[in-house]
């Protein structure tokens, strides 16, 4: 997933601890900005003033009175989803980005948002494959054990052949929401990996994972849908967690591959042996083992 440094623009304002109130909202009325990164004498950023802060405020004050010394910074190597989670555990319309102790600009909510719309699914409104992988490495990187269900509907291409992809988009987006309403959105996440497949990364051992897998299943075989065919899914479970406290980013972005791939084959042989659900076996899986306990 691309970084919020995607995000930044050449141009940079701030405004100095001791400026004014008004040369601060004069500042920001003229760039058409909500807000100033707050300098010292030496550069170093000290905190923030909004354009909230200028209307509480009398002109004639200091901006180091009417700022806010609170400031939620980030990296801009930081991924996108960093940034948005970010900005909702503080309950924030902004980052002010920092590298090297140097303010290099600042992204808004509405920028993230707007960035991360990219990776939804236009049809079923789900995360597309690559946020799954972001929550993977994240989840990893933390020393959770994670699980995979890779979910796939069974004979979709001759429904779309019989039927029309429009019935066929129609099934799609009902088997998505179907999904979604078994899902934990604090903790689960579900996507639409391509085509006709679903996957849900869950920090979960396999064992539930492979629970959640059985109730999707049901679920799906028991909608009563418009078509007079039977609408059914084939799901695989892959589990685990990191191997060790070395792991490096591109280590745990395999490790994460690795188990959607195990999951994905799970669920292939689940379809050709006619059983709903199919947990991986140990060949099937990526060096990994889950940790001795699963720390937030």
């Amino acid at each position: 997933m691309p970084t919020i440094e995607g995000l930044l623009s050449s141009a940079l304002y701030t405004i100095e601890a001791w400026a004014s109130v008004r040369r601060a909202a004069a500042v920001m009325e003229y760039h058409g900005i909500g807000c100033l990164p707050v300098l010292d004498e030496e550069g170093q950023l000290v905190g923030i003033i909004t354009s909230r802060d200028v209307k509480g405020s009398h002109p004639n004050r200091l901006v180091a009175d009417a700022m806010s010394r609170e400031v939620v910074t980030v990296d801009p190597s930081a991924s996108l989803w960093e940034a948005h989670d970010l900005l909702l555990s503080h309950n924030i319309e902004r980052l002010v980005v920092v590298k090297d102790r140097q303010v290099v600009g600042i992204i808004t909510g509405s920028q993230v948002a707007a960035e991360l719309g990219k990776y939804v699914d236009p049809l079923t409104d789900l995360h597309k494959a690559e946020i799954l992988y972001e929550r993977a490495v994240r989840l990893l990187a933390k020393g959770w054990e994670i699980s995979v269900v890779f979910l796939d509907l069974d004979d979709f291409g001759r429904l779309n052949k019989e039927y029309g992809h429009v019935h066929g988009d129609r099934i799609l987006v009902r088997t998505a929401q179907i999904l979604k309403s078994l899902t934990v959105e604090e903790r689960d996440t579900l996507c639409r990996y391509g085509g006709d497949e679903f996957a849900v990364l869950t920090p979960q051992p396999p064992s539930a994972a492979a629970g959640l897998g059985r109730e999707m299943v049901k679920a799906v075989e028991g909608e009563k849908w418009p078509l007079p065919v039977r609408i059914s899914l084939s799901a695989g479970i892959a589990g685990g967690g990191r191997s060790g406290n070395a792991d490096t980013a591109r280590h745990l972005k395999e490790l994460a591959a690795g188990l959607v791939n195990a999951a994905s084959l799970a669920s292939s042989r689940a379809k050709r042996l006619k059983v709903p659900v199919l947990v991986a076996d140990g060949a099937n899986l990526p060096e990994l083992k889950p940790p001795a306990e699963v720390r937030a």
